[in-house]
């Protein structure tokens, strides 16, 4: 896995980049970029969501956790939705109980251009966790489900929206997923032909 300083944000939506900080869920491999809680805020800072200086308070260990167990929750609930799975109640529970908490610890606020939206925070580590979930819940209702992909690769399975016209994008990244399955197509042919 590359580091959280490395690591790119290819799913077209903040939820989905904040649930693809682990990999290779159940293989031996299994990663997680947010080791630390330094990791977690170098990921709100790189994605706009908290400021570049963000004071500690003492709770960054525990809000890590907070942050890795409502990621955890996203993936099963986007996992169930790529893949045409129903959501169970208990998770939608779970999820309702985050973003009430989310929206408590937030605020309404008017833009520039006349619409509202919640702010939170920006020196708060919880601000991840709050965007994550919050935006995950737009994306749940709003996004219809074949937009909503997770990548084949091996060892991969990164969720990302498909924007394309055609709705055929099938990798989270055609340099990278796309590209090792070229490859071992073409592998697999010259194996194949020296037979």
């Amino acid at each position: 896995m590359q580091s959280i300083a490395e690591m790119p944000f290819i799913a077209g939506h903040v939820a989905l980049d904040f649930v693809n900080t682990a990999e290779e869920r159940g293989h031996p491999d299994a990663d997680d970029a947010l080791r630390t809680p330094a990791d977690l805020t170098l990921w709100g800072q790189r994605h706009g969501l908290i400021a570049r200086t963000t004071a500690a308070n003492g709770d960054e260990q525990a809000e890590l956790g907070r942050a890795i167990e409502a990621r955890e929750l996203l993936y099963d609930l986007f996992f169930a939705r790529a893949h045409g799975q129903a959501m169970r109640k208990a998770q939608l529970a779970r999820l309702a109980g985050l973003v009430a908490e989310a929206y408590d610890a937030g605020r309404l606020q008017p833009a520039d251009d006349g619409n509202v939206g919640w702010h939170w925070n920006r020196s708060e580590l919880a601000t991840v966790r709050h965007v994550a979930v919050t935006s995950a819940v737009d994306l749940l209702r709003d996004s219809p489900t074949p937009r909503l992909k997770q990548c084949p690769g091996d060892h991969c399975g990164w969720f990302f929206l498909d924007t394309t016209k055609r709705g055929n994008r099938r990798w989270c990244s055609m340099s990278e997923c796309g590209q090792e399955a070229k490859d071992e197509r073409r592998r697999a042919q010259r194996r194949a032909n020296r037979r």
